[in-house]
């Protein structure tokens, strides 16, 4: 009889510790999915923020020879970025005051939806109307 009793609570236990761990299964998984998106799309908008700056450099560092033209500007800008979501999707601009101006300064900007997937749109935070944006100025030599 002592047998049968202690079988018995030994199955509700585990039973009951069962039901306690697919309770914690289901309250931690979403906030683990959920930083992990958020790693994910953290990680991947920081390394097309590094690429965007280079970008900038290495497009004014091409403005600042003489002669340079906005095509020229363009490949090396395009080379330096990569890859090809940023490379199709980015826009520049070209600030050269005037014939007696020694600086000349880029803006370059990618959308951040081409910069990274949009993982975090779930809980509010879409990456819609923002833009990875890099300014560059240089003194013309």
């Amino acid at each position: 009889m002592k047998r049968i009793n202690a079988t018995r609570r030994s199955s509700q236990r585990r039973r009951r510790l069962g039901a306690v761990l697919s309770m914690e299964l289901i309250l931690v998984l979403p906030i683990m999915l959920g930083m992990i998106c958020a790693l994910i799309e953290f990680g991947m908008l920081w390394s097309s923020g590094q690429r965007v700056k280079e970008a900038a450099s290495a497009g004014c560092r091409t403005a600042t020879f003489r002669g340079a033209d906005e095509t020229a500007i363009r490949k090396s800008i395009e080379r330096t970025l990569g890859r090809k979501s940023l490379v199709t999707n980015y826009s520049l601009q070209i600030d050269k005051p005037g014939p007696d101006s020694k600086e000349v300064a880029v803006t370059v900007s990618v959308p951040m939806k081409a910069a990274a997937p949009d993982l975090l749109s779930f809980i509010g935070f879409g990456l819609k109307q923002r833009a990875v944006i890099a300014r560059t100025i240089m003194r013309c030599e």
